[in-house]
This record gives structure tokens, C-alpha cells and sequence, in this order.
């Protein structure tokens, strides 16, 4: 297991938009949360946030967004809201939403937390 390494930046305010790649379908969602354990002790799915950028901007340019036909939207304060933890990993706009556990109550909670997929801006629908 390795450090979890977290970026020295404030806390985002509850108006920043949340992106997830993809349609989030939670056997997907858990196995992410399970390698993120494995790797460094926490369940955690990978999340952007658009800090910096518009969203479409963002969705068009952050490489672990791009390869992804779909997204998922969100905001900082609806995942708050409802219970999950934001933290700054990797290289910014990079955040990992921590889940307490993998259940079925806990990844249900995860996906109301998020509108329903819509096509990533400049993709062609894949997912």
C-alpha cells in the first residue's frame, strides 16, 4: 500500500461542478472503490472538479475525462449533502470522493449524487 498523497489547497466551495467519467454503474463503481483501497487504504472513486476551467472546457480537455463518451455532474456541496468526503489527489483538478464502505445503501447515496449521464461535450456518445 502506498501514501495517499493529498495537494496543500482549500477545501472547494459547494458550487463547484463535479465531474465523473463514464455511466458510473456501480459494479464498476465498486471495483474502482476496492483498487483505491488496495492501493492506498481508502474506497474512493476518481472525480474532477472544475476549478479552473468551464466545464466544457474541462470535459474537453483533462485527459481521464476525455476518453470517456459520457459524464456524470455533480456538485461539491450535493455530494457533501449527502455524506461523502472530497480530496485533492493527483495533480489538480483531480479529487477522489471517499466512501465510507462499499454497500449497496452507500454506492445507491453515490449515484442520486450525480445527475444522469449526459454526452461528454465533443464526444460522439460513446460511453
Amino acid at each position: 500500500m502506498r501514501p495517499l498523497l493529498l495537494r496543500d489547497e482549500l477545501p472547494p466551495d459547494d458550487t463547484v461542478v463535479v465531474v465523473r467519467g463514464g455511466e458510473m454503474k456501480s459494479e464498476y463503481v465498486r471495483s474502482s472503490a476496492q483498487d483505491a483501497f488496495f492501493a492506498v487504504g481508502v474506497f474512493a472513486v476518481s472525480v474532477a472538479l472544475s476549478l479552473d476551467l468551464p466545464v466544457e472546457q474541462l470535459c474537453a480537455t483533462d485527459r481521464r475525462i476525455a476518453r470517456y463518451g459520457k459524464v456524470r455532474l455533480s456538485t461539491v456541496g450535493r455530494l457533501r449533502e449527502l455524506g461523502f468526503a472530497l480530496l485533492p489527489t493527483l495533480d489538480r483538478p483531480h479529487y477522489d470522493v471517499v466512501l465510507p464502505d462499499l454497500e449497496e445503501a452507500t454506492l445507491d447515496r453515490l449515484e442520486l449524487a450525480f445527475d444522469l449521464a449526459i454526452p461528454r461535450p465533443g464526444s460522439l456518445g460513446r460511453s
